[in-house]
């Protein structure tokens, strides 16, 4: 899968960017214009739990960075199961895609609240983008590397005289030839986001997340390996809910509400999916089918709630993961590592709210 990268050109927003005011209370949410679902969702949630619109709420938008998928179960979760009602929060949930770009639509106001990966936060910020991480769902990356089982490449060590299709311009690929894992024999190539050619030929492997590409390749009958790159070290928080530093210090208490809800949403998902699942469904339109779906989810518990975890640590996370991570693409130069701080990159004050 794609997901966004930035240029130091969006700096120059910055000079017209003016009012990012807070959302507006919505309107008494019978009328379709101002429900935070989209048509599609609305009817869905209320045919599946018999639930009616928001009332009067605080109304924000939360952009993904992908199509709907089980990485942003949680989200839909507290929007179809009324959480984010709850705490007086009308949440509009947008789809991503390969143009959308989450970092840009948060500096310039369009948006309150994205989902990105802390990789992508770190890089944002270094380009003096002002994104800040608010709560990690997902704890373990789900990045891996996809080799067919009868390729005999059954660890990095063992990557070796390969067509790699890989997006060559994301953090973790600097990583692996650090590590001297793309060297000998390793062709690199594009990744357009299809499992075809892994399928078609043993001498071929590619990027993916654990919980989508591993699915699509045994659904054509070919099995394969996960090489995870966080068990090499390079583990980055994924699905992150994120603002900006503006936002945080002007409305704190809608980020809190949002947290709260989002943590909550997370957990309910991963007990049970099923409802928000159907909607999830019906608002991707990439032709995601429900076994993908159901294959996803269960992928993803491990990755939330890794072994040895309980449900508490859904949302938390810690300055030793940040400065880790940090301090690997600072060593990589794929950011300047004296430049701000792995600290400010996230915030904690609402997750201790979440535990108290």
């Amino acid at each position: 899968m794609s997901r966004f990268i930035w240029s130091v050109s969006l700096l120059a927003c910055f000079s017209f960017i003016a009012g990012c005011d807070a959302p507006q209370p919505s309107r008494q949410a019978n009328s379709k214009a101002t429900q935070s679902m989209s048509i599609e969702q609305s009817d869905a949630a209320k045919k599946i739990l018999g639930k009616g619109g928001p009332g009067q709420l605080t109304k924000v938008t939360l952009l993904l960075n992908w199509y709907p998928e089980a990485e942003h179960g949680g989200f839909y979760a507290a929007q179809v199961l009324g959480i984010f009602e709850q705490y007086g929060l009308d949440v509009e949930i947008r789809p991503g895609g390969k143009t959308i770009v989450v970092p840009q639509e948060l500096i310039l106001g369009r948006i309150q609240f994205g989902v990105a990966n802390a990789d992508d936060v770190l890089v944002a910020r270094n380009q003096d983008l002002d994104l800040v991480g608010l709560m990690a769902p997902i704890q373990d990356g789900p990045r891996c590397i996809l080799t067919r089982k009868d390729s005999g490449i059954d660890s990095f060590e063992k990557l070796k005289n390969v067509k790699l299709q890989i997006d060559a311009t994301r953090p973790y690929v600097p990583f692996l030839k650090s590590k001297g894992f793309i060297l000998e024999g390793v062709e690199v190539v594009p990744y357009f986001g299809s499992v075809a050619q892994v399928v078609a030929d043993k001498g071929v492997a590619c990027q993916g997340y654990n919980f989508s590409e591993p699915f699509m390749a045994r659904k054509e009958g070919v099995e394969v390996n996960e090489l995870m790159l966080s068990s090499i070290g390079y583990n980055p928080y994924a699905s992150l809910l994120v603002t900006t530093e503006k936002y945080v210090k002007t409305k704190p208490e809608i980020c809190e509400k949002m947290v709260k809800a989002s943590i909550e949403g997370w957990r309910k998902y991963l007990e049970n999916p099923d409802a928000t699942n159907a909607v999830i469904l019906k608002n991707n339109k990439q032709g995601l089918d429900k076994a993908a779906l159901d294959f996803g989810v269960e992928a993803m518990k491990k990755l939330c709630i890794p072994e040895g975890e309980s449900q508490a640590i859904v949302g938390q996370m810690s300055l030793d993961r940040w400065t880790q991570l940090y301090e690997t693409l600072g060593s990589l130069k794929m950011i300047d590592g004296t430049k701000g701080s792995p600290a400010s990159a996230f915030t904690d004050r609402f997750l201790r709210e979440v535990q108290k």
